[in-house]
């Protein structure tokens, strides 16, 4: 019903214009679903401004947007966990349009050589409930460090996703907690030769987040990103809203999420959020 109200809201209403800075993140890429990514892409250059990973960090940073050159909506394309499926499409359609994207990487998981193993992975470790039988796409498949070196060549970003993708609200042991966050991190910038600022958290939604980890996280890297719905335009901390896209969902649909269409839904647990910050 949600899904239906927002299709015919965004089919009246249309395109907000609004200041905007949105984060857009997106999961594993099935194949057939490329030419729905590649419209969504153009929809995006029509419509908004797309930025880097750093002029985003420059918008936030920034009280007055005249100081940069950028336009009153922008967004920015980020990619979790770490599927191959993530740099097979930044080949084929980001990197001909000179598009950069930010990359949160799971760092145990692009060590994985096999495509079993990564199947073994998924199914253990990137859903919630690990009790139902989740279906995994027979192409999914993990990035390698080799991979990650090359979206760092084509002058994409690289950003923590934890160790293992655990669930940080849930970790009581606080050393286990330091793995998957600082240890995860340090792998990375060994293996890569880079320094990493930002912090994804996993599955992103306020049960998922907790005190102990903003702590940490906030210590060790310098923006953070929640799965909270929002615009982070004029906000005043550096834990950042982010629109989860589906690529199942009607384009409609999509458009709605990025132009503010829930985004009330969203303030007490953002509120809530900023309190574990101070």
């Amino acid at each position: 019903m949600k899904k239906f109200i927002l299709k015919n809201l965004f089919s009246i209403f249309g395109e907000k214009k609004k200041e905007q800075l949105r984060i857009i993140t997106f999961h594993d890429i099935l194949r057939e679903d490329h030419d729905k990514f590649l419209n969504l892409i153009q929809y995006l250059k029509k419509n908004w401004n797309i930025i880097t990973p750093d002029q985003s960090k420059n918008i936030i940073n920034s009280k007055d947007l005249k100081d940069l050159k950028v336009n009153k909506k922008n967004i920015l394309i980020t990619f979790d966990d770490a599927f191959k499926s993530q740099k097979i499409i930044t080949e084929k359609f980001l990197d001909p349009l000179n598009i950069k994207a930010l990359f949160f990487i799971v760092s145990d998981f692009v060590k994985i050589s096999s495509k079993d193993e990564a199947h073994k992975f998924i199914k253990k470790n990137f859903f919630k409930d690990q009790n139902l039988d989740h279906n995994i796409d027979l192409e999914a498949n993990n990035m390698s460090l080799d991979d990650l070196r090359y979206l760092v060549s084509k002058g994409h970003t690289i950003g923590g996703h934890t160790k293992t993708h655990k669930q940080l609200s849930k970790i009581k042991d606080k050393d286990t907690l330091i793995k998957e966050i600082i240890d995860s991190k340090k792998f990375l910038e060994n293996e890569i030769g880079i320094k990493i600022e930002d912090f994804a958290y996993t599955f992103g939604d306020l049960d998922s987040i907790n005190k102990v980890s903003v702590d940490i996280i906030m210590k060790n890297f310098n923006y953070l990103y929640s799965g909270l719905r929002g615009n982070n335009s004029n906000i005043s901390s550096k834990i950042l809203r982010r629109d989860a896209v589906d690529m199942k969902e009607d384009f409609e649909v999509i458009s709605a999420y990025l132009n503010g269409y829930v985004d009330l839904i969203y303030n007490k647990k953002l509120i809530k959020l900023e309190k574990w910050n101070c």
